[in-house]
């Protein structure tokens, strides 16, 4: 039988959820994994498709949070990684000839990446990003803006997800509000947040106060709210701001970061920051995240310089091995334009159905993310998506979410409606995206009208 949420059948996974509460706090391991009633428990991924503990077999869209670009368990990257296990080892703790070549192959792909430093998730690297900004320009504050989500860290664990009604009353003069219980009260006076293409504000909030700030981090295109673009312009007056406040200007690519783009965000662009953060899709699902710099920045960091940085992992064999295979899958073959003309697909069909019923409704895509927003009011940053995105209960996102699930489709139960397309999807994949999508759009015409 189906489960009391579910439209397909799901009573092994709420065994093992059983099994979870007791030996995990909420049954899952972290929070992103978590949904009502339970979570759907996963024993395989191949290419496009999941496949639960109850025999489900679905077409994927979460990608695990977005690094896998090539496809579930992509058979070249899992060679490489078994191939350096059998021939090189699983860890070392001490320099390889890998970690050089991947330092180097982000050289070559990313317009800021002069030199670079690998860890295991991204998290830990924004955490060194703004502590190397703080080093480099003796400050103690740092800026960025609502909704955009840079780990969980006490440095930037604030305004990601939240009531708005917490922020206070003034839209332009933000509060921070934090994520999670636990965190240090003294780090709130350390965070400046505004709104994310909020022009006016960030240009004043420079002027007045750039002489306190460290760095500026934010996503260049905000994938935390599903698909928000900078506005023509945006990106660019952060670069000149910060050059001429001596602000280190921090991209958090760990996203966008290789899916977008070889070079990321910043090629598609053409604004190159100070510092970036990358990880996810650089090696298609093993753990790996890196930052990456201007040559005299990075070279503050240990041994080079005083700023203190070390990690059992860091430089983890398979997965440096799986990266430097994906990066090279990367350069030598269109996936970036495959990717593209599969998220148009998607994108060009969706809103169709939305036209043709005229629908407060409307689909963002950017190359193979794409997301469905059920407002037809502008989106421009997280505030114009808060009623929606407060929590993973939206009434509609949850409908949506059943919906799809029923016609064997796995959109993830997030703060958005966010979908990762990879490799291996199909047009044939899209095709049947796009006509599940359709048939609720109708179903649930009245509310969307």
């Amino acid at each position: 039988m189906a489960g009391p949420e579910w439209p397909i059948k799901t009573d092994v996974s709420k065994k093992w959820f059983e099994r979870a509460k007791k030996v995990a706090p909420g049954g899952v391991q972290g929070d992103g994994r978590f949904y009502t009633p339970y979570p759907l428990y996963i024993t395989r991924a191949l290419g496009a498709r999941l496949w639960d503990v109850d025999g489900n077999e679905l077409i994927d869209y979460h990608a695990s949070y977005g690094p896998v670009i090539l496809g579930h368990n992509d058979p070249r990257v899992r060679q490489a990684a078994v191939q350096a296990l059998e021939e090189d080892g699983v860890l070392f703790g001490l320099p390889h000839p890998r970690e050089v070549q991947l330092a180097e192959r982000v050289a070559e792909m990313v317009p800021s990446g002069q030199k670079t430093i690998l860890t295991c998730a991204g998290t830990e690297a924004t955490y060194h990003a703004i502590r190397l900004a703080r080093a480099a320009t003796g400050r103690d504050k740092i800026l960025k803006f609502e909704g955009h989500y840079h780990g969980w860290h006490d440095y930037v664990a604030w305004s990601a997800r939240f009531e708005v009604s917490r922020a206070g009353t003034d839209p332009a003069l933000p509060e921070p509000v934090p994520m999670s219980a636990g965190i240090l009260s003294g780090v709130r006076d350390s965070v400046i947040v505004r709104q994310f293409n909020d022009f006016e504000a960030l240009e004043r909030t420079i002027g007045q106060r750039g002489h306190e700030i460290a760095a500026l981090i934010l996503e260049p295109i905000c994938h935390s709210c599903g698909v928000i673009e900078p506005e023509p312009g945006f990106l660019e007056l952060c670069r000149e701001l910060c050059t001429k406040a001596g602000i280190v200007l921090i991209f958090d690519e760990i996203v966008s970061g290789f899916r977008q783009a070889l070079g990321g965000a910043q090629q598609l662009y053409g604004v190159t920051p100070d510092l970036t953060t990358m990880g996810k899709a650089v090696a298609n699902g093993f753990p790996l995240s890196l930052l990456t710099g201007r040559s005299d920045l990075m070279s503050l960091v240990a041994p080079a310089g005083r700023v203190a940085y070390s990690g059992t992992f860091n430089g983890y064999t398979p997965s440096v091995a799986a990266a430097l295979c994906t990066t090279s899958i990367l350069i030598k073959e269109p996936v970036h334009q495959r990717l593209e003309a599969l998220g148009r697909r998607v994108h060009e069909g969706i809103q169709d159905h939305i036209e043709h019923l005229r629908l407060k409704a409307q689909v963002r895509q950017l190359g193979s993310v794409w997301t469905l927003y059920f407002t037809d009011r502008p989106v421009r940053n997280f505030r114009d998506i808060a009623e929606f995105a407060k929590d993973k209960d939206h009434p509609l996102h949850r409908a949506y979410q059943r919906w799809m699930l029923k016609e064997g489709i796995y959109i993830h139960p997030y703060f958005v409606l966010r979908c990762y397309i990879n490799a291996a999807h199909t047009e044939e994949d899209i095709d049947l995206t796009v006509a599940a999508t359709g048939r609720f759009l109708r179903e649930y015409r009245e509310r969307l009208s």
